[in-house]
C-alpha cells in the first residue's frame, strides 16, 4: 500500500494550475520516513491530490504521476505507453521511423525519455521514481512496443543527482543491436544513428520541423550550418536543393557521420564542406556574408539555474556576431535547447541582439517542440526548445 503525504495549500495551488512538482519546502510531513523514488499518495489538508514520485533528499521532492490514485505497476506503465503510441504515431508520417514515445512530465511518466528508433528503444532515467521503476518499465515496454532492443543511455551523473544507485545493468538491457550506427528515416531522409554513444539518444528528435523548413528555404541558397552535429540540417537542406552547405562542429567524430549521412542520401560529396572548428571562433573570424541561410543550434549552454548569466552571453555572442555579417535577404534559424532560458527570455535576448546588429530584421516564423514533445500548461520547465526564423532585410 502506497504512504500518504501532506503539502501545504501554496503547493496544491501549483498542482491545480498544472505544475506537476512540488519542492521539499512545501512539504509538512517528515521527509526521513519515505524511500527515495517511491511512490506515494499526495494529500493537502485531507483531500487527494494525485499520485507521485517522491525525492526525499531533493529540493524537487515530489514529481506527480496522475491527478488520481494509481498503482504504478507494470499494467499502468502498459497502458500509459499505449496511449502515447496512438497519440505519436498520429503526428509522425509513414516516411518517419524515429520518434520521442516518451517526454517525461509532459507525458506523466515523470523523468522518463523514450525514443523510439524502428523498435530500437533508448530510455533515459532521470528521476529517482523513474530509476526505481526503471525494470517495471522496461517490462511494460517489451509488452506494449514489441521492441528489438532497449538501451539505457542514463549518465551517471544524473544517478548522483538523484542520489540514486546506478544499476548493475546499463547500456543495452533488451535485445540486441546488430549494427554500431542504425540507418533511420525521418520524412523520407535516412541517416546514420549513434543510440550508443550519441549526443542526447542519439539524434535531435526535437529539430524535425525546422528542418523540414530548412530544406523548403534552400533551394540554390548558399547554406552554412553551425553546430552541424551528424548533419540534419544539412542533409535536409542538400535534398532541398541547396547549392552548397558548410557544415561546422567541434567534433571530427560526428562530422565523419555527417559525410557518411551525404553519401547514404545519395548526395554529391562536394556539395557539403564539413569545417571541424569552434562555432564561436567561427563566428568571430569567418565571412559569413557569402551564405543566404544560416542555422545556429547550438547544444544547451546551462543545465542549472546558476549557470543562465553564461548562457545569455553565449547565445547573444553568437547570434550577435552572425546577424551582423549576414547579407541582406539573409534567412537566419536561430534555435535554444537550454531550458533554463525560457521562451521569454530567448526572445528578449534576440530583440537585444538584432538591436547589437543594427539591422533590419523580420520574425518569420516561431517553432516550438514538435506534436511528441507535448508540453504542460503552467510548466515552462518541459518547454526547452524554441526557435526563430528571421529575415535580414
Amino acid at each position: 500500500m502506497q504512504k500518504k503525504i501532506e503539502i501545504n495549500p501554496s503547493a496544491r495551488n501549483a498542482l491545480l494550475a498544472g505544475h506537476p512538482w512540488i519542492f521539499s519546502g512545501k512539504v509538512l510531513s517528515p521527509l526521513d520516513g519515505y524511500e527515495n523514488g517511491e511512490t506515494v499518495q499526495v494529500y493537502c489538508e485531507g483531500k487527494l491530490m494525485g499520485t507521485g514520485f517522491v525525492s526525499p533528499k531533493n529540493s524537487i521532492c515530489i514529481r506527480m504521476v496522475s491527478r488520481q490514485a494509481v498503482e504504478t505497476n507494470r499494467d499502468f506503465f502498459v497502458q500509459r505507453f499505449l496511449q502515447m503510441q496512438r497519440l505519436k504515431r498520429r503526428f509522425v508520417g509513414e516516411q518517419t521511423n524515429m520518434y520521442r514515445l516518451c517526454f517525461s512530465e509532459s507525458d506523466f511518466i515523470p523523468g522518463l525519455i523514450v525514443d523510439n528508433y524502428n523498435r530500437h528503444l533508448v530510455i533515459q532515467t532521470n528521476s529517482a521514481g523513474a530509476m526505481k521503476n526503471r525494470d517495471v518499465i522496461a517490462d511494460a515496454l517489451i509488452a506494449s512496443m514489441k521492441p528489438l532492443s532497449i538501451t539505457d543511455r542514463t549518465d551517471d551523473e544524473t544517478f548522483k543527482t538523484e542520489h540514486f544507485k546506478a544499476p548493475a545493468s546499463k547500456g543495452l538491457i533488451y535485445g540486441e543491436m546488430r549494427e554500431e550506427e542504425l540507418i533511420m528515416k525521418e520524412n523520407g531522409v535516412l541517416f546514420y544513428v549513434d543510440v550508443k554513444g550519441g549526443h542526447k539518444t542519439g539524434f535531435y528528435l526535437d529539430q524535425r520541423e525546422n528542418r523540414e523548413t530548412a530544406g523548403k528555404i534552400s533551394s540554390q541558397k548558399s547554406v552554412l550550418n553551425l553546430c552541424s552535429y551528424t548533419g540534419g540540417f544539412t542533409i535536409y537542406s542538400l535534398i532541398g536543393g541547396a547549392a552548397r552547405t558548410v557544415s561546422v562542429d567541434v567534433s571530427a567524430k560526428v562530422l565523419s557521420l555527417l559525410d557518411r549521412n551525404v553519401e547514404l542520401n545519395r548526395i554529391s560529396a562536394d556539395k557539403n564542406k564539413s569545417v571541424k572548428a569552434d562555432v564561436f571562433d567561427f563566428v568571430t573570424n569567418e565571412n559569413l556574408d557569402k551564405f543566404d541561410v544560416i542555422i545556429i543550434d547550438p547544444p544547451a549552454f546551462a543545465k542549472h539555474v546558476s549557470e543562465v548569466k553564461q548562457a545569455e552571453k553565449a547565445y547573444r555572442y553568437i547570434n550577435s556576431a552572425v546577424l551582423k555579417k549576414a547579407k541582406s535577404e539573409t534567412f537566419i534559424l536561430t534555435s535554444s535547447c537550454t531550458s533554463v532560458v525560457d521562451q521569454e527570455m530567448f526572445a528578449d535576448l534576440m530583440e537585444k541582439c538584432i538591436r547589437d546588429s543594427q539591422r533590419d530584421v523580420r520574425i518569420v516564423r516561431k517553432t516550438f517542440l514538435p506534436p511528441d514533445h507535448p508540453a504542460l500548461f503552467h510548466f515552462k520547465e518541459g518547454e526547452y526548445l524554441k526557435s526563430f526564423l528571421l529575415y535580414v532585410i
